[in-house]
């Protein structure tokens, strides 16, 4: 049966998508937009949007395995149009907040644990992918990386950033095979690094220095809302990049154990990413 995957303009869909298409399966492809789809050859593309059940029938129409964005607004409606089309195994993008009792009560934590209990109680299987630090974050720095400096709050903070292509490696051969259902599987890179040193191997491989500029939370903060991002977020990220320049992310061996393959380390998402910063 087809395997659908949402917001597969992002980041991580985009590679889902790849991998599954690697991996010889029938795809469809879904945005809220489908003309803004840039998908491989052979990959059917289709207009959904949670907040619209009307887009969710066709969507879902012949599924049987769905990879899905956390998106609380409408998610009552997947479940319902996902249990209605037969749909068996959704494999959700969730957060590592949802596993950190520190961060229980964020907003963060919250907003992604009301959609997996949405999918828990389904008729229908779940895995709930919880990765912590995502090493696309960088991709925040671009404009002061064009001045030569990468600017940051909490520089020594540690976390074990992952490349998207290991998450989506993870959903890709869970929606194949259909293992791991009713898991939550705290994903990481393979090791612990900071900012600063991100900074030092994004300058190795660019090739030019780059100094670090250490933010105030206060200003750390206001950067994130003039980026769009709720008011009441920012401090919550903030307190956990303070704290982690005392107590290192933990990493896992998930990526491993799943695909059969060491995750990517950070070096390796900034080659992959280098144009990015072109």
């Amino acid at each position: 049966m087809t395997i659908l995957v949402t917001g597969a303009r992002g980041n991580v869909g985009h590679a889902v998508v790849d991998a599954l298409v690697s991996a010889g399966q029938d795809v469809r492809a879904a945005s809220r937009d489908a003309t803004t789809l840039d998908v491989p050859d052979g990959v059917a593309t289709v207009s959904a949007d949670l907040e619209r059940p009307e887009t969710l029938d066709a969507a879902l129409d012949g599924v049987g395995s769905v990879f899905l964005y956390t998106q609380r607004q409408g998610i009552d409606g997947f479940v319902k149009a996902a249990e209605a089309a037969g749909v068996r195994h959704v494999v959700l993008l969730s957060s590592g907040a949802t596993l950190e009792p520190r961060s229980a009560q964020s907003r963060i934590a919250q907003l992604h644990r009301a959609v997996e209990e949405a999918l828990i109680a389904a008729s229908f299987g779940e895995t709930l992918l919880n990765p912590g630090a995502f090493a696309t974050n960088a991709l925040g720095w671009r404009a002061g990386i064009a001045d030569g400096v990468v600017r940051t709050a909490y520089p020594d903070s540690r976390s074990g950033a992952i490349h998207e292509r290991d998450i989506a490696d993870v959903a890709a051969r869970i929606l194949v095979d259909g293992s791991h259902v009713g898991a939550a599987l705290p994903l990481s890179g393979p090791e612990p690094i900071s900012f600063r040193e991100q900074a030092a191997v994004l300058a190795e491989v660019l090739g030019r220095p780059l100094r670090v500029e250490e933010l105030t939370p206060e200003q750390a903060a206001a950067q994130m809302t003039a980026l769009g991002w709720p008011p009441e977020v920012p401090p919550e990220v903030l307190r956990a990049m303070e704290r982690t320049t005392r107590e290192p992310s933990v990493v896992t061996d998930v990526v491993r154990d799943v695909t059969g393959k060491a995750p990517r380390t950070f070096r390796q998402w900034a080659e992959d990413h280098r144009a990015d910063f072109a």
